[in-house]
């Protein structure tokens, strides 16, 4: 069932390398050569995007679309999106995302430098607001699920419940099968599709349907500062209460909105990139283990020979070994 597309819903950078009826295959403009989408338009007005980015940033979507609804579910990394309202919202690793597709101010940022996911992307003005399935008498009220999730228009963002997750897992899979562009796949993708959007519809959230994943840019650019602080200089010692006084910002927001940003409590962030400056180290130079455990803010090279193994399962010689 051909349909068609216009790319503008996938950003002004977004290049088509590969086109068929029903599957469109793009490149998007990053930090890195690494942006890749694989859009399957399964119904008119219905898509369905898996997604890959290995970069800290991209040119992504640009245009306002009010009518656009997006249902995303991150499978690995961060993805942060400032909005003209002045909000950011956070996806990580298990979350779901839903809302409409908003003017952005700034390029999409990946936290973590890497995010995969898919998404399911509905546009109101092709599909209405209430979708009528090939099933007979059976339709899917769109306005009421976007009212459900988001009723003052801002994105709603929750870990994904166990009833849609293997949905989402079974979506993602699917569409990185080789035969991905045949009836049979694509017949299983709409289905699925479907499923997701009757469960979503059904689907009892214990939390307000907003509340989650929106902090003020404020205190966003207070945590990034925080973040290129305490990575800098990796030989000081840090203390919470300093950092909040340093960057006037309070110890729950400083602790609450750095775990939104980077998924991790600052310290146990902290002590991952040190192990992962310190691998970086022990494979490019031929520096001591004790002198890379200086550098990375261990005096002790037995302690840091234990944190080190508790990150990589190996010791440090164990590890430049291989």
């Amino acid at each position: 069932m051909p349909v068609s597309h216009k790319n503008e819903l996938y950003g002004v950078t977004a290049c088509a390398v590969h086109k068929t009826d029903n599957v469109t295959e793009y490149s998007v403009a990053c930090d890195t050569p690494n942006g890749k989408m694989k859009v399957f338009h399964l119904f008119p007005g219905i898509d369905y995007a898996e997604t890959s980015f290995r970069a800290a940033s991209c040119n992504y979507r640009r245009q306002t679309a009010a009518d656009v609804i997006e249902i995303a579910y991150c499978k690995a990394g961060r993805f942060e999106c400032e909005y003209r309202s002045g909000y950011f919202t956070y996806v990580g690793e298990g979350d779901c995302a839903v809302g409409v597709l908003e003017a952005q101010t700034e390029n999409p940022y990946f936290p973590l430098e890497y995010y995969t996911g898919c998404a399911v992307i509905i546009d109101l003005k092709k599909t209405g607001t209430f979708f009528r399935t090939a099933v007979e008498d059976v339709s899917i009220n769109l306005s009421a699920l976007l009212q459900k999730f988001c009723p003052h228009s801002r994105c709603a963002v929750f870990k994904t419940p166990d009833v849609l997750r293997p949905i989402f897992e079974d979506l993602y899979a699917i569409s990185l099968r080789s035969d991905y562009d045949s009836p049979r796949t694509l017949g299983y993708l709409r289905l699925k599709v479907l499923e997701l959007l009757f469960l979503l519809l059904e689907y009892q959230r214990d939390e307000p349907p907003c509340s989650s994943g929106c902090f003020s840019g404020t205190y966003i650019k207070k945590i990034k500062a925080i973040k290129t602080d305490i990575t800098e200089n990796l030989y000081k010692k840090i203390r919470l209460k300093e950092l909040s006084q340093k960057y006037n910002i309070g110890v729950t927001m400083l602790k609450d909105c750095f775990k939104a940003v980077y998924g991790k409590p600052v310290f146990v962030y902290r002590k991952e990139y040190k192990m992962q400056k310190a691998a970086q180290l022990l494979k490019t130079t031929d520096k001591s283990v004790t002198e890379i455990a200086a550098l990375v803010g261990y005096e002790n090279p037995n302690k840091f020979s234990s944190a080190f193994k508790e990150i990589f399962s190996r010791s440090p010689r164990e590890y430049r070994k291989e």
